[in-house]
């Protein structure tokens, strides 16, 4: 699976991206949103009004819990590759909207005080140029709060996850979206095939940005991490 076609599938998906997500996640994502949102937030310990960078937003699911937390954000960019579903995004003055790729942000350095990420990460073409492209962009003392898809270090769970996006995902999908979304959503599976584990997957941060918090949901299928530049 190439870049550009996992990009075409989430132009393709955006009517029942909401819908379809919240079922695959068994409901829970609306929960790991929030929970990512507040640590994000408790890390960052800034009183102050906020630059915040909505990294592959999608159409600004994120963006909406942060403001609900009722931050005294400044500023929300939203960063994605898909037109469709930045132009499905909220319309409020505070936010704005940029094409592009996480791993080669169109951004200065040093401008934004925290960058969001739902369950965007994982679908990065390189993980390690994605770390350091959010450490450049991040102010010092800046947070990356990253909830991602996740691979289990422990065999028996990581079998359990290969069969549930495999089988389980496709299935959810048939039901809540249709079946002409079941292939896309099938690329869930892809993604998780290609993934390293879970200790991998965050090890590729050193160097770019230091840890400060990480938690394994739902056996490890998902992870909340939150780092500091």
């Amino acid at each position: 699976m190439n870049v550009d076609s996992l990009y075409s599938d989430y132009n393709a998906i955006t009517p029942v991206y909401e819908r379809a997500s919240s079922a695959i996640t068994l409901g829970l994502i609306g929960r790991w949103r929030r929970l990512t949102i507040r640590l994000g937030l408790k890390a960052l310990g800034n009183g102050n009004a906020v630059d915040v960078l909505d990294a592959g937003s999608g159409p600004g699911s994120m963006t909406i819990e942060l403001i609900k937390s009722e931050v005294n954000v400044r500023r929300v960019v939203l960063l994605d590759q898909s037109m469709v579903m930045l132009k499905s995004s909220p319309r409020l003055g505070v936010i704005d909207e940029v094409c592009g790729l996480f791993e080669l942000m169109p951004f200065r350095d040093s401008v934004f005080n925290m960058v969001i990420m739902g369950f965007s990460l994982h679908a990065s073409s390189n993980l390690r140029k994605a770390y350091c492209e959010i450490s450049r962009v991040l102010k010092a003392g800046g947070v990356l709060a990253s909830v991602s898809i996740g691979k289990p270090n422990n065999p028996i769970y990581r079998a359990l996850g290969w069969l549930y996006t495999a089988v389980a995902i496709p299935l959810i999908t048939l039901v809540t979206a249709g079946p002409r979304y079941i292939r896309y959503f099938y690329d869930i599976h892809n993604i998780y095939v290609r993934l390293p584990s879970n200790n991998t997957f965050r090890g590729m941060a050193k160097g770019c940005l230091n840890l400060i918090e990480y938690r394994d949901e739902a056996l490890g299928l998902a992870n909340v991490t939150v780092m500091k530049k």
